[in-house]
């Protein structure tokens, strides 16, 4: 994803080579900034991430969401 520093590995980590092996618990790595990560353990997004996901499905073209965004689904519903 564009903007963030670190695409690849979760930042709360404890084992395997992207740091997603093995879910998030009290003895994992936690990173220190976590709006440079897309992901914080193996399958949820972060905060960061999210807010990206969301404002694409509220305002999105055609690339991000078929066949309409959010926002054009409450217009249409008003």
């Amino acid at each position: 994803m564009v903007g963030f520093e670190n695409p690849s590995s979760s930042c709360c980590s404890m084992a395997g080579r992207f740091g997603g092996l093995i879910p998030c618990g009290p003895t994992s790595i936690i990173c220190w900034d976590r709006s440079k990560y897309v992901f914080w353990d193996p399958w949820h997004p972060t905060d960061a991430a999210n807010v990206i996901i969301a404002k694409r499905l509220l305002d999105g073209d055609h690339n991000d969401i078929f066949p309409m965004n959010v926002g054009q689904l409450i217009q249409y519903l008003i």
